[in-house]
């Protein structure tokens, strides 16, 4: 029998069970990303002398809760 057929029972239930933390772990990257992303902004809106947009810091406040 080939290696594939052999390993396949061995194979369905690791992918069936990575393909969810796959999923977390890149949900988890792109929310870290993105709170990055909107803390340099509000860094550079601050270092400029600009107003910071409230709608921003309820954003970056919310972020943290959820």
């Amino acid at each position: 029998m080939s290696l594939l057929t052999d390993m396949s029972p061995i194979l369905i239930p690791v992918i069936a069970l990575l393909i969810p933390i796959a999923g977390i772990i890149s949900w988890t990257v792109i929310k870290v990303t993105r709170l990055n992303l909107l803390h340099e902004t509000v860094r550079q809106l601050g270092s400029s002398g600009q107003p910071i947009p409230p709608e921003l810091l309820a954003e970056i406040i919310g972020g943290k809760n959820s």
